[in-house]
């Protein structure tokens, strides 16, 4: 390196040495030493020294500023004259030639000199080229060996990374199949829950139904013995002269008509509960009935020396339409509970009609004396079941279900009425019923007592039993309507293609084809999209909000006697006010057995034969169906039979074997006894039947025994 550094220098010196210095100091010397003046030869030498090119700033600044000029010229004159100066040329040639000889050694010593500093140049040269190519091949070495150490260190990286993906991905899908096990198990786990509590609700469906079929099988037992226990201990009451008996049959009656209570009691609850309550409209004498229900009670009142007043202010001609059966419920459950909760004091009842938002409601007020009901109590008040806790030792003993104000409070919500309690403990309560009135027009004449111009009316009866239907066409023609029964449901579409009929009833349950399929196709015919439906049932299966979304326009329950059937007829006939559209219970006879069937054709001697022979074919035939498909098992059979049965059984006031068909249809699992007696009951009233005919035939006409 410090030779080509020094390279540049030796080239300077080698040049300047072909003139040597001492030369031209000799040369120069000379010349002024001789001092050639005369003849002289002026002789002028300039020389331009071009100074450094200056840029446009400089320049400028130059103008402003004064500084010396870049161009420096430079002139040498002398005088010689032609004598000295040949002489002096001569002298300057012979030492220039001399000086060249002295140079030309001096020129190969450097030459030598030269030649040795290329060589080491040379040398040099090589040796930097082989260490420049030693550092090359160790930086490429090195970064080789970088680039390699980067590419192992990528792919551990990149191993690192795949494996780290794959312990990842085994963790996410062990992670997944623990979360699907912890999910397939919790699915499981659910689905067992489900299926015990579907099995749990099932079991307390069963048992609810079951408590409910022990309910209505008890409530049905008590009733119709009781009845006849109380009629019994009336009839013992005229005979009995020992005092303590009449004691003893006192508190007899007093118990049998608890018992009687608490189990109409039960039977209203369970059709409130079920919604298998309708009401049964009709005219009701408002104060008429409000007395009635608040007398009924004076004498016990009077009995515990209760101080019982009664402020009836509704007007005697008040007339509306309204169920009164309900409507005494109401009444009588909260005087009942006055009275008996009540040791001493006062009961006071206030009735009233007042006008509110032009419509009048039926305002109802009981206000008694007695213990009070606490304010944490009267939430329960009005739940089934519930008693509350009597402070007074008197009122440990007294009587109750538990269900009268709740029955009380399904009448009121049923009839959209409102019912209040205002209580203090120590003072007494108030018990405030208020219920909406139905205007009814100015009917003075009871039911029974209606005119009905129904001649000319055409009537389809559609039912399966032949008794049903000979009953009903004799009803329609005592009062001079045209009547076709048909007992085959498929042969209804016919009839009304051959004639048009005004009214229509259908029974509900008929084998083959339902009622609620056959209005369907009665509807779809031209002749039946505006006449009438009636529905006929002996038991509320279904609401008259079902029934006329099924295509009935509206229900008649079985039994039921001429008076309501010709008011169903005239209504949709005539088009005139409901006398009585729907009627829920069973329809109350003075005369019972098979003579209760010809009743309303007493006069008739062929049509009491008639009706009294095919109830006799008819019940035969079922009973002998009956027997089959109860020692078969065939419960639908059975429930078609019963179905039959129970209208015309009620109609005869055959309480023992209605209870037992109720019964039956409620549960097909009969003992052997209950079957023998249902059986024999019926043979009974065949043989019954049969025995009226004949008495009937014998005298020519059939025996008034009421």
């Amino acid at each position: 390196l410090d030779s080509l550094n020094n390279a540049p220098e030796i080239i300077s010196r080698t040049d300047r040495s072909y003139v040597p210095r001492a030369l031209n100091q000799e040369v120069s010397n000379f010349l002024e030493k001789n001092n050639l003046r005369t003849p002289r030869r002026s002789q002028s030498d300039t020389t331009v020294v071009a100074g450094e090119r200056k840029g446009f700033l400089d320049r400028v600044r130059n103008v402003f500023v004064a500084s010396p000029d870049s161009t420096v010229v430079i002139s040498n004159k002398s005088v010689v004259n032609e004598h000295e100066f040949k002489v002096i040329v001569d002298t300057l040639i012979n030492k220039i030639r001399y000086s060249e000889k002295l140079d030309l050694a001096r020129q190969r010593e450097l030459q030598v000199i030269f030649a040795q500093r290329l060589d080491s140049m040379n040398a040099t040269n090589r040796m930097l080229t082989v260490r420049i190519d030693d550092l090359l091949k160790s930086i490429e070495q090195a970064e080789m060996r970088k680039s390699l150490q980067l590419i192992i260190d990528k792919e551990k990286a990149l191993s690192d990374s795949q494996r780290t993906m794959f312990v990842v991905s085994c963790l996410a899908v062990l992670i997944a199949l623990i979360f699907g096990i912890l999910f397939l198990v919790d699915i499981n786990r659910s689905q067992r829950y489900r299926r015990q509590l579907e099995s749990s609700h099932k079991r307390i469906s069963q048992l609810l139904a079951s408590r409910e079929k022990l309910m209505l099988t008890i409530s049905h037992d008590i009733k119709a013995p009781m009845s006849s226990i109380l009629g019994y201990i009336e009839l013992m009451e005229g005979d009995v002269q020992n005092p303590e008996n009449e004691s003893r049959l006192r508190n007899m009656k007093h118990s049998g008509r608890h018992v009687q209570q608490l189990v109409s009691m039960l039977l209203d609850h369970h059709r409130l509960v079920a919604g298998t309550w309708q009401l049964a409209e009709s005219t009701v004498h408002l104060h008429a009935l409000t007395e009635d229900t608040a007398d009924s009670f004076r004498p016990l009142a009077k009995q515990k020396g209760l101080n019982y007043k009664v402020d009836n202010k509704i007007p005697r001609g008040q007339i509306c339409l309204g169920d009164p059966y309900v409507m005494r419920q109401i009444m009588g459950n909260l005087i009942s509970n006055a009275v008996k909760y009540t040791l001493a004091g006062e009961v006071l009842i206030v009735a009233r009609v007042k006008r509110e938002d032009d419509a009048d409601r039926f305002w109802f007020s009981v206000s008694d004396t007695g213990e009070g009901i606490d304010p944490a109590d009267q939430q329960y008040i009005f739940q089934e079941f519930s008693r509350l806790n009597n402070t007074g030792i008197e009122l440990e003993n007294v009587e109750g279900s538990g269900l009268g104000l709740a029955i009380t409070k399904g009448f009121i919500d049923a009839l959209h009425g409102s019912i209040s309690l205002i209580s203090e403990i120590g003072k007494g309560s108030e018990f405030i019923v208020e219920l909406p009135l139905k205007p009814a027009e100015n009917e003075e004449d009871e039911m029974t007592g209606l005119q009905f111009n129904l001649e000319g009316v055409s009537v389809l009866v559609v039912d399966d039993d032949p008794i049903q239907l000979t009953m009903m066409a004799e009803m329609l023609q005592k009062e001079g309507m045209y009547c076709v029964i048909e007992a085959n449901p498929r042969k209804v579409i016919p009839q009304m293609n051959e004639n048009l009929f005004d009214v229509i009833f259908m029974d509900i349950r008929m084998p083959h084809i339902d009622g609620i399929s056959l209005v369907e196709k009665v509807r779809e015919n031209r002749n039946g999209k505006e006449v009438p439906v009636i529905a006929l049932s002996a038991g509320p299966e279904m609401s008259v909000a079902e029934l006329q979304a099924a295509g009935f326009t509206d229900y008649l329950s079985k039994p039921f006697d001429a008076i309501h059937l010709y008011g169903i007829i005239d209504q949709y006939v005539k088009n005139r006010k409901p006398v009585a559209s729907y009627y829920t219970r069973p329809v109350e006879h003075g005369i019972k057995g098979a003579e209760a069937l010809i009743d309303f054709v007493r006069d008739d001697k062929h049509a009491s034969s008639v009706i009294l022979q095919s109830f006799i074919s008819e019940t035969r035939i079922n009973t002998e169906k009956l027997q089959k498909s109860l020692a078969g098992k065939d419960n639908e059979t059975t429930r078609e039979i019963v179905h039959k049965f129970l209208p015309l059984f009620q109609m005869m006031g055959n309480e023992e074997l209605v209870n037992l068909l109720l019964l039956l249809n409620e549960d097909h699992q009969w003992s052997d006894e209950k079957e023998t007696a249902l059986l024999n009951k019926l043979h009974a009233s065949v043989e019954e039947a049969e025995a009226f005919l004949t008495e009937t035939e014998e005298n020519g006409k059939p025996i008034d025994n009421r």
